[in-house]
């Protein structure tokens, strides 16, 4: 009996395991048709249908597997009879593929002593393929108002990326002039199409961030005009509109208003004015809430953060004086920048972790200081001074491509630390 028992027992346990098997086997099967269904849906959307649903995964980070894809469909285009239609396509493809690269260099939070060689490559070769093919376009004869409108707008957002990356490695002068270049292109695209609202973004960023530049490069570019508002008007106009380019418009004129809370050229403006504090941080706090509500709220499984949201978040709470909201957002920062290091093996800027760890290192120190109770404690002075000493060597608790606006926010840390020594009598 004890014989026939195991006998049974050795079938029935091999029968559940070859199910179990099938089962797998079957499953597999089943995800790789799946997936194939889904890359062969991707691959027949448009350029713009693919790059709107790209930008969105920039979001979550996942950057690998649009690549391949991006690349896949400029080959077919490349080996396609070159017709007009075709060459709009190839050109949209071309941007949107640099535009990638150029996303995946805020995430790594590139600057002129920090780059990896590859993508800033990628960036540029394919920035300058669909400038020439914008280019070339724009002189066929046979070329439709809409479609030369086409052209002249992406000819301006490539030579607009193209600037915010020189900006942010400190090639001032090359950025300033394919700034402008792209003003004047995206002005010329909108005055032939008023329906291209993404070139809103792209005019709103530019009036708005070469007036917050000042100086030399302001008065040359837009006579020494303040456009700030102007600029933020644009993209605001874009936020109206069915545009691709949301979530770069919401993050852009979030970082604006975020900035025009603290611009000294705003102190003493009367409340209802557009530029003062009190608007820009209404502005501030509704674009977070919509940046996080359309992106952030219904994110994928598995998704640990957004570390631009965390930044801009723990900045307003800073600003608020809310210490212990905004070291939430700092040490969220870091664990999200501690998995795109480890697990998706994201080669980040290790000063941009370094700043974010000064930031909460602040908090830390205005909460043990008893800043949120009102009941200092004069044992802080030490680690005061030593934050104080930190700044004015040098050190940073913010990263921003904008040394103006970077700037306008570091003192924010430092004011409070100064108001604290002097309050503690350090």
């Amino acid at each position: 009996m004890i014989c026939v028992f195991n006998i049974k027992k050795f079938l029935t346990s091999g029968i559940i395991a070859f199910g179990l098997m099938v089962f797998l086997c079957v499953e597999v099967a089943r995800a790789e048709v799946s997936q194939d269904a889904v890359e062969k849906e991707i691959d027949s959307l448009s350029a713009s249908e693919m790059a709107e649903r790209a930008l969105v995964d920039t979001l979550y980070y996942n950057f690998d597997p649009w690549f391949p894809r991006f690349e896949r469909r400029i080959k077919r285009l490349e080996a396609s009879p070159q017709t007009i239609d075709n060459q709009l396509e190839l050109m949209r493809f071309y941007f949107y593929l640099a535009g990638l690269n150029g996303e995946l260099t805020h995430v790594l939070s590139f600057t002129s002593k920090f780059q990896v060689e590859k993508i800033k490559k990628d960036f540029l070769y394919y920035s300058g393929k669909a400038k020439d093919l914008a280019e070339a376009l724009l002189e066929n004869p046979k070329l439709s108002k809409a479609h030369h409108a086409d052209a002249l707008y992406f000819l301006g957002v490539s030579e607009g990326y193209m600037a915010l990356l020189e900006y942010g490695e400190g090639d001032l002068l090359s950025a300033l002039i394919d700034g402008l270049r792209a003003d004047n292109h995206l002005e010329d695209a909108l005055e032939l199409d008023p329906g291209h609202a993404d070139a809103h973004v792209g005019l709103g960023i530019y009036r708005y961030g070469n007036t917050r530049l000042g100086g030399l490069s302001n008065f040359i570019m837009q006579g020494g005009s303040d456009l700030r508002l102007v600029g933020l008007r644009h993209i605001e106009t874009a936020l109206e509109k069915q545009i691709l380019s949301r979530p770069l418009a919401l993050k852009s004129l979030t970082w604006f208003y975020l900035s025009e809370q603290l611009n000294p050229d705003n102190v003493g403006l009367p409340d209802a004015n557009p530029l003062s504090s009190y608007v820009a941080r209404s502005r501030t706090l509704y674009l977070l809430d919509q940046y996080e509500g359309l992106y952030f709220r219904d994110s994928p499984p598995n998704f640990v953060g957004n570390k631009g949201l965390a930044m801009m978040k723990g900045i307003q709470y800073v600003i608020d004086g809310d210490y212990s909201k905004a070291l939430e957002q700092f040490e969220k920062n870091l664990k999200i920048c501690e998995h795109l290091i480890q697990v998706k093996k994201f080669k980040i800027n290790p000063k941009y972790v370094d700043t974010i760890k000064a930031a909460a290192d602040f908090c830390r120190l205005m909460i043990a200081a008893g800043v949120d109770s009102n009941t200092l404690n004069p044992k802080s002075c030490g680690k005061i001074n030593e934050q104080i000493a930190f700044i004015e060597n040098g050190g940073s608790m913010i990263e921003y491509e904008s040394s103006k606006i970077r700037g306008e926010i570091q003192d924010v840390f430092h004011h409070r630390l100064q108001d604290l020594s002097s309050r503690l009598d350090c």
